[in-house]
C-alpha cells in the first residue's frame, strides 16, 4: 500500500527525472576532459538526452531547444561514420 501512494503522488517519476539530470550533468562535466577522444561524442549525446526531462519539467524551454539542437548535432556526428 505504501508503494501505491508513492506512485500515485508521482514521487517515483520525480526521483527518476532527478537521477537522469544528475547523470546528464556528470556526462557534461566529463566532456571537456574527453575532448578529442572516442568518448566525447557519446558523453555529449547522453548528457543532452538525459538532461531533457529535467529542463522540460522546470519549464526552461530555451534550454530544451538548445539540448535538442545540440544533441541532434552530436548524434549526427556520432552516427556519421556508421552511415557513410
Amino acid at each position: 500500500m505504501k508503494y501505491t501512494n508513492t506512485i500515485m503522488n508521482g514521487q517515483i517519476t520525480k526521483e527518476v527525472v532527478r537521477a537522469f539530470g544528475t547523470i546528464g550533468t556528470m556526462c557534461f562535466l566529463c566532456m571537456p576532459y574527453a575532448f578529442g577522444t572516442i568518448y566525447f561524442l557519446p558523453l555529449a549525446v547522453a548528457g543532452n538526452i538525459l538532461l531533457l526531462p529535467q529542463v522540460w519539467g522546470a519549464k526552461q524551454y530555451n534550454l530544451v531547444l538548445l539540448n535538442v539542437i545540440g544533441g541532434s548535432k552530436y548524434l549526427y556526428e556520432f552516427l556519421l561514420p556508421y552511415i557513410w
